[in-house]
């Protein structure tokens, strides 16, 4: 009886490594696709460049002055403390959303672009296969351009920190937990959604693209300069998947007046900033919204897996 239920399980576990098979191969074709793209490489080089310089120019992303009786007292808020990330982590967010698109929107388009949709015709590889295979490799690259953003704000964060004297060291737990908060379920929901979109419609990857860029720039630019001085409703702030609104409504801890009024000096000052600047911002509402908003974009790849047919009109 031993004997026989051991047999049983070897016989499953080696269905189920056979049915994975042609996951892993798809896998590992579209893997050895990037690798071999000069252009995505460069894009990601370019990309990674550009957030040191954009991460070393908002450096002090807020700066004030508070009068003292007669003196003038200046202080910066720091671009890697929580207040600063506030203030330009949605910018940032923008410039890895100009890539995504571009990234997995084309991963079974690209058949039909290079002519070779008619081979996979001919092949007995599962359709669930193709489609997951493609995408979770396209995720993966678009989660290393935003480990790409974190290793920009972390290392030029220390960058400054050494050579500005007032400059304080980014806080890992506050630029772990709003690049987790913001970053990522930002990558995973605009990679699923092109994937998803630019598989569905074949012949309009291109519009596919552009409406994605065009709507994230809308949500994290105009709109938010709609509100003013007005605070966003709390809706909004907790299901903001661009994060620029959501970055408005956790700005109101971060207020300086009572610090300001209690130093004496300029360095004073710049003593207080860092308890401010460095407070957690708070979670409730939003940090589980943006992640439930990431696993929904899942069911999109699920979706366009089970509707698509590799021998449908749109692509013959």
């Amino acid at each position: 009886m031993h004997i026989t239920a051991l047999t049983g399980t070897g016989k499953r576990t080696r269905s189920l490594d056979k049915s994975l098979r042609p996951l892993a191969r798809v896998m590992a074709w579209e893997l050895r696709r990037f690798c071999a793209s000069r252009l995505f490489w460069l894009q990601a080089l370019g990309f990674f460049c550009f957030l040191l310089f954009l991460t070393w120019a908002q450096g002090m992303p807020d700066s004030f002055r508070h009068a003292k009786g007669a003196v003038v007292l200046s202080g910066f808020v720091a671009g890697t403390s929580a207040w600063g990330l506030l203030l330009t982590l949605p910018l940032a967010l923008v410039l890895l959303v100009l890539l995504l698109p571009f990234v997995t929107a084309d991963g079974v388009t690209r058949d039909l672009q290079r002519r070779t949709h008619e081979l996979l015709l001919t092949t007995a590889l599962p359709t669930w296969a193709y489609i997951w295979g493609r995408y979770l490799i396209g995720l993966v690259m678009s989660l290393g351009l935003a480990l790409l953003m974190l290793t920009a704000l972390l290392g030029m964060g220390w960058f400054l920190h050494l050579t500005v004297p007032a400059y304080p060291l980014p806080s890992i737990d506050v630029v772990l937990l709003l690049w987790i908060g913001m970053v990522v379920p930002a990558t995973v929901l605009v990679s699923s959604l092109s994937f998803a979109l630019g598989t569905l419609l074949p012949r309009s990857s291109l519009l596919v693209k552009v409406m994605i860029l065009v709507g994230w720039i809308v949500g994290a630019v105009v709109l938010p300069m709609g509100f003013g001085d007005t605070p966003p409703p709390g809706w909004y702030v907790n299901w903001d998947p661009t994060s620029a609104v959501t970055a408005l409504g956790l700005l109101s801890p971060y207020d300086f007046s009572d610090a300001a009024a209690r130093a004496t000096s300029e360095a004073q000052l710049q003593q207080f900033l860092p308890i401010v600047e460095n407070k957690m911002p708070a979670l409730s509402g939003w940090f589980a919204s943006h992640l439930l908003l990431a696993g929904l974009s899942l069911l999109l790849v699920l979706v366009a897996s089970l509707v698509f047919k590799r021998s449908r009109e749109t692509l013959n």
